[in-house]
């Protein structure tokens, strides 16, 4: 059984990272992998259509329990 120090993890790592390319090392930007930035992405979008759908629901509603119209 072989044990591995520090130095040798460190190594193999930098190996690893230098067989992923610079595709792999390029989708980290502040910090956050391209995963992390999708998911960010979609709750941002996520948020920007109930503000734009909740209002338009709320009046339908309103309008409907009043009588106003269809």
């Amino acid at each position: 059984m072989r044990t591995h120090n520090r130095s040798t993890t460190m190594q193999d790592d930098q190996a690893a990272m230098v067989k992923m390319g610079i595709g792999a090392g390029g989708a980290v930007f502040y910090g956050l992998t391209l995963n992390e930035w999708v998911a960010l992405a979609t709750l941002v979008y996520l948020a920007m259509q109930i503000g734009l759908l909740v209002p338009k629901y709320w009046r339908l509603v309103r309008d409907w329990w009043m009588g106003r119209g269809a």
